[in-house]
């Protein structure tokens, strides 16, 4: 019970920062809307900073899932690489409260900063990984300079992380269609390295 009571608590915490902010939502808040006492919140998380940080992990196990690499032999489709991005923006309006924070909150805690920094030169490996399974079934032809492949995924990277935020600060609404607008814009990126045939 003590488990599912933690998870509990950190998807409401993710449902109320959505919201309202992280600013604007207390340990309080967060029990009131669970139904519990704040005693009881106190006795899985003792401030919110802890809770954030159990959200990110929460959020690395989610994209760890979708950044998987696949077997050596996989041969993959243009659909494919589309699938991972619609995925990817998916996760990133989950989580939405932490991308529009994100440099208030690293600030904030240098925990969570330290923590930020590894899983993001992480995922900058693996994308490189990734984007060579494309590569090898001819899907991608990324630029030979090291240097030139790190600013494309650097550009692919802010796009994807940043996107909703940029739609949602706008005061446009979000919805399917704004996914699969950055995934167009994605792809405009991507558009030059792509095989002809696709």
């Amino acid at each position: 019970m003590s488990s599912k009571t933690k998870d509990k608590i950190i998807q409401t915490a993710v449902k109320l920062f959505n919201e309202s902010g992280t600013g604007a939502i207390s340990t309080n808040h967060i029990a009131k809307e669970l139904g519990i006492s704040p005693g009881n919140l106190y006795y899985h998380f003792q401030n919110k900073e802890e809770i954030i940080r159990a959200i990110f992990e929460s959020m690395i196990s989610d994209w760890d899932s979708l950044w998987l690499l696949p077997p050596a032999d996989w041969l993959p489709s243009l659909d494919d690489l589309i699938a991972v991005i619609r995925l990817s923006l998916r996760l990133e309006w989950k989580y939405r409260f932490f991308y529009r924070e994100l440099i208030l909150l690293i600030k904030h805690d240098t925990k969570l900063k330290e923590a930020h920094q590894h899983i993001q030169q992480q995922r900058m490996v693996e994308q490189k990984e990734f984007f060579q399974a494309f590569i090898n079934a001819g899907i991608l032809s990324l630029p030979e300079s090291s240097k030139d492949v790190d600013s494309l995924l650097t550009s692919c990277w802010i796009i994807s992380n940043y996107w909703l935020s940029f739609v949602e600060v706008s005061g446009a609404h979000i919805d399917e269609n704004r996914i699969e607008q950055g995934i167009q814009l994605i792809l405009s990126v991507l558009r030059p390295y792509l095989a002809s045939s696709n």
